[in-house]
């Protein structure tokens, strides 16, 4: 039999993973692999297991939301395996497997993930040590995915709060960032920026799939300059509403390295999860950095 490393988060989301557990397990059995589980019980332990043990695996399979999916990929570029990765989404956003097409049906997706093949997939690194699977995120829009309970998300889904929480310039704290991408300059206030691959952020970004191929070493990035007025205000909210990524409101690039200056240091977050910033902060496309198996294409 083949070996296989299974990461649980057994609270993430409304705890699909945990309730489906023995039906996962028989799946991966069924397929003819010996799946040895490790629940994790605190922020950061599945980085420091992986990197110690995922180069002694066949199989890494990450159970949970966004957050865990970011620590098994972190472990596995720190300990410089190649083990394949498979994602079973149970969070309460799941971007990443949204953009993968990946099923948020725990049951559907690791049926997917054991018929499917290998693909690799970039990686963004944060820094000089930190990494994100899809996203590097500031401003309005991202707080709230750390700073929410958990139980508030399960109830009111993603999009809602972010999207609704917002209705005056009252709400919006300004960020001054001076951005470089390409030889291009960007420096102004903004209300919200994000470097990421995907076709889905949280309901906020959502692009065409043709649009985004999630292994070419380059990042999308969307900056939202600080709006003069509320007329500016809801021009922006109708433009994010309708995907119009070329409205002059909005900064879309496409870039394999940004150079982000701010001072005082902005607050980002990866994957959903709270990130410190710098004064001078390189985020790079590690491109093809994990293999990811799965049955969705592009």
């Amino acid at each position: 039999m083949l070996s296989c490393l299974f990461v649980l988060n057994p609270n993430a989301g409304l705890r699909a993973g945990r309730r489906l557990l023995p039906d996962l397990l028989l799946r991966l059995e069924e397929a003819d692999y010996l799946p040895t589980v490790f629940v994790t019980r605190q922020r950061g332990e599945a980085i420091d297991l992986v990197r110690d043990l995922g180069g002694t695996v066949d199989l890494i399979v990450a159970c949970g939301g966004d957050g865990t999916l970011n620590e098994v990929i972190t472990g596995l570029i720190r300990g410089e395996h190649k083990t394949p990765l498979g994602y079973i989404p149970c969070g309460s956003t799941n971007d990443f497997a949204s953009g993968l097409g990946i099923p948020i049906d725990p049951l559907q997706a690791c049926d997917d993930l054991l018929r499917g093949d290998l693909r690799p997939l970039d990686v963004g690194l944060f820094g000089e040590d930190r990494f994100f699977s899809y996203t590097a995120s500031f401003g309005a829009f991202t707080a709230v995915s750390y700073s929410t309970p958990q139980n508030v998300k399960n109830v009111l889904g993603h999009a809602a709060y972010i999207l609704e929480g917002i209705r005056s310039l009252a709400d919006i704290r300004p960020l001054h960032a001076r951005i470089t991408v390409d030889g291009r300059t960007f420096e102004q206030d903004y209300i919200f920026g994000a470097i990421c691959n995907s076709t889905s952020l949280g309901g906020v970004l959502r692009l065409e799939n043709s649009a985004v191929h999630m292994s070419d070493g380059l990042f999308e990035s969307l900056l939202i300059p600080f709006p003069a007025d509320l007329l500016a205000l809801n021009g922006i909210l109708n433009a994010l509403r309708t995907h119009d990524y070329a409205h002059p409101s909005l900064t879309f690039t496409r870039a394999s390295s940004f150079l982000v200056e701010s001072d005082p240091p902005i607050r980002w977050t990866l994957d959903g999860e709270e990130a410190e910033g710098a004064r001078e902060l390189r985020i790079r496309n590690l491109r093809q950095a994990i293999l990811l198996k799965t049955a969705s294409r592009e």
